[in-house]
């Protein structure tokens, strides 16, 4: 396999599959350490010494973080926020326009802090994986984030082009440096919850693997010519499987304790574009001036994005936990196939109990991240969006009003 193809694809490898998301971590200030492999105890049945990851503190990861801190600070004391408190719109629309800018920031400061602090949790979480990977080797397919950033970047200059070629809009340097500053916060967002979902995708060809092992072994049916395994090595595989599993669990509540606050964070942006995309498309239907195509456009891309996002990330909680509940279908319906067979029985029903302790879970303390979730997203869209399209209906200068009334009276001083 050539180099590129292994940088992208590796079989088995756990830690040199995550190095590329490791690298953009680190350069987004999300991962202020290094992550390598140093010589340790020799492998069982090799006489090989087995690497072990490490957590390393380096001088460029401390570099890297305190300048993401310093952007982030010198946003708030660059003045930019009084451009929001001049907009002519409502108080209400502006501090939620203002809080969402200052939870981004505070929310990539926060995380890369927990991070850093959790640092020998995210080492563990990777000696637990690499650990489940010697019984059960799957094929992990590292899917990035470039896709996604192509198409912020493609909105991003259509807006652009929009809003800002116009000689008539108002152009002032802390308007361009809050616009870079929300841009270059939306691009770290979304690439720290695509490669959350790279995560949880890892994590679920793994348990897809350990359930058809579990298949293969005590339910499909064998040839006439095979002969059936031993009571022996059935334990043997048995208490392979409940180790396997109980790694792949602990790994993943500690991948969610780590990197869970993105996501929250991004649940939030998700319901504030889309309600202001909903606003935004009925002002289309009645006025269809440039500045609201504009504003439709922006924000009916950034939710579409978001919606995709978010909809990849509960297919993967919701498929984790689907496949926690198939590895106990699978196990009780080994125990009812073997029950002439006493010590694999036994060690079944033990497999069985554990199952209801551990489980592959997606959940940030407050929510799980599944179906669940997206239904009660979309009950609060409707609910938000039936609230403030009467105050926008009620109020002259609420949202969209206020926008169009100012560009009007730009128009008219500059015809």
């Amino acid at each position: 396999m050539s180099r590129w193809l292994k940088y992208w694809f590796n079989i088995g490898s756990f830690f040199e599959t995550i190095q590329p998301n490791v690298r953009v971590l680190r350069w987004c200030g999300l991962l202020p350490f290094s992550v390598s492999r140093t010589g340790g105890v020799p492998g069982a049945g090799s006489a090989h010494l087995k690497t072990v990851p490490r957590a390393d503190v380096k001088f460029m990861d401390v570099t890297v973080f305190t300048l993401w801190q310093t952007f982030f600070l010198q946003m708030v004391y660059a003045g930019w926020p009084t451009v929001f408190f001049e907009l002519p719109m409502s108080r209400i629309m502006t501090i939620i326009t203002l809080v969402l800018y200052l939870l981004g920031g505070v929310n990539c400061s926060v995380s890369a802090v927990v991070v850093l602090l959790l640092r020998r949790k995210f080492i563990r979480m990777v000696q637990l994986v690499e650990k489940a990977d010697e019984t059960v080797v799957s094929v992990t397919l590292l899917a990035g984030s470039i896709f996604c950033q192509a198409l912020l970047l493609l909105s991003d200059s259509m807006i652009g082009r929009l809003m800002f070629d116009s000689p008539r809009t108002p152009q002032t340097s802390r308007m361009v440096h809050s616009v870079s500053y929300y841009y270059t916060i939306r691009t770290i967002h979304i690439t720290a919850v695509t490669i959350f979902i790279t995560g949880l995708y890892g994590f679920r060809e793994r348990l897809q693997a350990l359930n058809k092992e579990l298949r293969v072994c005590f339910l499909e049916k064998r040839a006439p010519e095979q002969e059936p395994p031993q009571a022996g090595e059935l334990v043997n595989r048995i208490q392979g499987l409940i180790e396997t599993y109980s790694l792949l669990c602990d790994a993943l509540r500690i991948f969610c304790t780590i990197f869970v606050w993105q996501p929250v964070m991004f649940c939030a942006s998700l319901i504030v574009s889309a309600v202001f995309a909903v606003l935004a498309i009925g002002h289309i239907l009645s006025n269809p001036a440039p500045i609201v195509l504009a504003l439709t456009f922006a924000y009916s891309t950034l939710t579409a994005l978001y919606a995709s996002l978010f909809l990849l990330l509960v297919k993967f909680g919701s498929d984790l936990k689907k496949e926690g509940k198939q590895t106990a279908v699978l196990v009780h319906k080994a125990i009812n196939q073997s029950s002439k067979t006493p010590a694999v029985a036994e060690r079944l029903l033990l497999f069985s109990r554990h199952l209801h302790h551990q489980r592959p879970v997606v959940s940030c303390g407050l929510f799980c991240f599944d179906w669940t979730l997206a239904l009660s997203i979309i009950s609060a869209l409707a609910t938000y969006s039936v609230i403030l399209i009467q105050f926008e209906l009620g109020v002259p200068r609420f949202f969209i009003n206020a926008i169009l009334q100012m560009y009007a009276d730009i128009k008219a001083k500059n015809p």
